[in-house]
């Protein structure tokens, strides 16, 4: 009897655990939540970020495109291609201080972004500017790409560079003809005829 007794005790004890409701798991508001990213980047194939702008003509018309990929402390991996450019040789390119491109002189973007206060050009003793960039070379055909590497800018002011996209942004922009790397404070490279605002 007594085995009896204690085979319906347990087996009660059983048949209570099984229908008691289980415990919900935490919504403490410290429990991390899966979330997308604010912003995702354009390309993520190695796993950098890779930026990308489009080039403009002073009548609005695209010209081409702009890429950057940080490099960390390496700076920044700046990539222009650009097609139906009205006049084939050697045209600069430069970073400017203002994030604007107002047609059709662009002049809006200012001078070179230049926060570290050094003189223009890479052949200058007290030079480059920060914005400073090789020419590029555009065919017959009107079309050309340049990619290069500008250690002293980094997109977002990361690793002790300054920053592309600081509070007034910059902008790109592409002139008429080469750089020559001494002249101050544009390198002699003429007008203005492309631009992209970071």
């Amino acid at each position: 009897m007594n085995n009896l007794k204690t085979a319906l005790l347990i087996g009660s004890i059983c048949t209570l655990a099984a229908c008691s409701p289980s415990t919900p798991p935490s919504t403490s508001p410290t429990t991390p939540l899966a979330t997308a990213p604010a912003s995702l980047p354009v390309s993520t194939t190695d796993n950098t970020s890779l930026f990308e702008r489009t080039i403009l003509t002073a009548t609005g018309d695209t010209l081409g495109t702009l890429s950057l990929k940080d490099l960390g402390e390496g700076g920044t991996e700046v990539t222009v291609t650009v097609s139906g450019l009205d006049g084939a040789g050697t045209h600069a390119m430069h970073f400017h201080e203002i994030g604007a491109c107002e047609a059709p002189s662009f002049k809006s973007s200012g001078g070179h972004f230049n926060p570290m206060n050094m003189a223009h050009g890479k052949l200058s003793a007290d030079g480059p500017h920060a914005g400073d960039m090789m020419n590029m070379e555009v065919g017959a055909d009107g079309t050309g790409t340049l990619t290069i590497i500008n250690e002293r800018a980094s997109i977002d002011g990361d690793h002790g560079l300054p920053a592309l996209l600081d509070a007034d942004g910059t902008a790109l922009i592409i002139h008429e003809r080469g750089d020559d790397y001494t002249t101050q404070p544009t390198g002699a490279a003429g007008g203005r005829i492309g631009c992209a605002v970071l």
